[in-house]
């Protein structure tokens, strides 16, 4: 399936362009909407004429010249696998760096690919909370069941899912989390607790005066620490 790919402004600048023909590097940037997230793709001379020059009748006895100087270029690499030809680009992971949940190739892998770091498409992997970023938090675990009928957000379901979330985000053994300060910032300007951002119109919580109730401790939770 054709993919979308972009071009770096530095890539005319390539040294290795500079051993090959225009024609052969205009060659070379349309094999990228061909090749798989890890730069692979069958050697069908027939179907690159058909997908990549369907206007150009001379591109039959062209296209073998073009393969030939980027591979003598090192810009590509030829292989087969079970008598089926394979081509495979390149420094594949410096030409595309905007690929950012790469599909993990079906095809076979080049002979000489391993010794190219960072050529295969890398399996995803769970992202975990970090102090540098919070936002990667989870915002509720795996096997949690919610309460209420999913898809339906009555106030009454709403406050339920919030309490959850809170409760898992304070037993967190590193302080408040980015769930602690989302649910409490959401509270206060809902007005489900007190602070500021309560809407016009919905009076303060007439206890404790002085001091804004937070949702820990209505929750029973140990108040968050300041500054957090």
């Amino acid at each position: 399936m054709p993919r979308i790919r972009t071009i770096d402004p530095h890539f005319p600048r390539t040294p290795s362009l500079s051993r090959v023909s225009r024609e052969a590097r205009l060659f070379f940037i349309l094999l990228w909407t061909l090749a798989d997230d890890s730069g692979r793709l069958r050697l069908d001379h027939e179907r690159l004429i058909d997908q990549l020059y369907p206007f150009d009748s001379d591109a039959p006895s062209l296209l073998p010249v073009w393969i030939g100087e980027l591979e003598s270029a090192r810009c590509i690499e030829l292989y087969r696998v079970e008598d089926v030809e394979y081509l495979r680009v390149r420094k594949w992971r410096q030409l595309q760096t905007c690929i950012q949940r790469p599909t993990r190739s079906r095809l076979p892998a080049a002979p000489h690919e391993a010794h190219e770091p960072h050529e295969e498409s890398p399996p995803m992997q769970k992202r975990r909370a970090s102090k540098a970023d919070p936002h990667e938090e989870e915002f509720f675990l795996e096997g949690v069941e919610l309460p209420g009928t999913p898809g339906e957000f009555p106030p009454d379901r709403v406050r339920q899912i919030l309490e959850i979330a809170l409760r898992q985000s304070m037993a967190n053994k590193k302080g408040q989390t980015a769930t602690a300060r989302f649910v409490e910032l959401a509270g206060r300007t809902d007005g489900t607790w007190g602070g500021r951002g309560t809407p016009n119109g919905r009076k303060e919580p007439a206890a404790d005066a002085e001091r804004s109730i937070g949702p820990a401790e209505l929750m029973g939770l140990p108040a968050p620490r300041a500054g957090r």
